[in-house]
């Protein structure tokens, strides 16, 4: 396996350019790295996007290749680490930004053998910019747990996709679950427990400062929560609201008063949260409801 590192870069109606310029600098700024920077487009009905990542063709070391049909992230991906040349790969969302000159580096400076590392992730934007939407209200609220302490705690149940590094031969070892169209990093942190290989969180953070609008972040909950009962024995052990919702499966009187509360109250409570004045205290609330009266669970 050739020596260096392999930068892959998933994307869905998402232009690129910009990041793979910085992680091209960032790259090019240590001495003798080897590395190529691949960015794949999951069938994306976004042609204008296609086309302005196009433009990284053209830059040293770097490559954009085009799906024709959608798979989803995992199955993205997996093809991304195939097409992969060097020893290791760093995984990063192409909606985040990188903050840190030396994020590249401090990558670098971690390669252990047999062991996965997660650089995290940081809360972006302002309070004052983004005081009535929903997605930042919730992760400024949970940003916390984000930091290396608090992953390291739970290693492998704090891992997540957004941003990390992994042998090359050890990830096509494995792999995401492509039957899984969301919550398969959740899974693939599960498979690492199981196969006994270490997590390192380090405190090398993206950041995401791109937050959806509520109806859309409501949107993906409420798919969160449809694919979370479809695979609740695999990820059993893995999710806070499966696990709720497991304790008040044991407790029918608390059950059947969520489940009744959800039929008065779900449909006001959901107006509440894509709303222009969204409360935060609901979202949980409406969360619990929406999977418990889910048919599949």
């Amino acid at each position: 396996m050739n020596e260096g590192l392999s930068i892959l870069l998933p994307a869905y109606n998402q232009v690129c350019v910009e990041r793979v310029i910085t992680l091209k600098r960032l790259c090019d700024s240590i001495p003798s790295l080897n590395y190529e920077i691949i960015v794949a487009d999951d069938g994306s009905p976004d042609l204008g996007a296609v086309e302005r990542n196009s433009v990284i063709n053209s830059m040293a070391n770097c490559r954009f290749i085009r799906k024709e049909r959608n798979e989803g992230s995992a199955a993205t991906r997996n093809r991304l680490a195939e097409l992969s040349q060097y020893e290791w790969l760093i995984f990063l969302d192409c909606d985040m930004d990188i903050p840190d000159q030396d994020f590249i580096k401090k990558y670098v400076d971690k390669r252990i053998q047999g062991c996965v590392v997660n650089g995290g992730l940081n809360i972006g934007g302002s309070m004052e910019a983004n005081r009535l939407n929903l997605r930042y209200l919730y992760e400024s609220r949970e940003a916390s747990s984000h930091t290396a302490e608090q992953r390291n705690r739970n290693p492998y149940k704090s891992f997540r996709s957004t941003n990390f590094m992994i042998q090359r031969d050890l990830f096509l070892s494995i792999k995401f679950e492509e039957k899984m169209k969301r919550y398969e990093d959740v899974y693939f942190g599960k498979v690492l427990r199981q196969k006994n290989i270490k997590v390192l969180h380090i405190d090398n953070p993206v950041v995401m400062n791109d937050f959806e609008s509520n109806p859309d972040y409501i949107n993906k909950i409420e798919l969160d929560a449809r694919i979370l009962s479809t695979f609740s024995d695999e990820l059993k052990g893995y999710s806070h609201l499966l696990t709720l919702a497991n304790t008040l499966r044991r407790m029918p009187p608390l059950y059947y008063s969520v489940r009744t509360w959800h039929w008065a109250f779900g449909k006001a409570e959901r107006n509440i949260l894509t709303g222009s004045h969204p409360c935060l205290k609901l979202l949980n609330i409406y969360r619990i409801g929406y999977f418990l009266s889910n048919k599949q669970y």
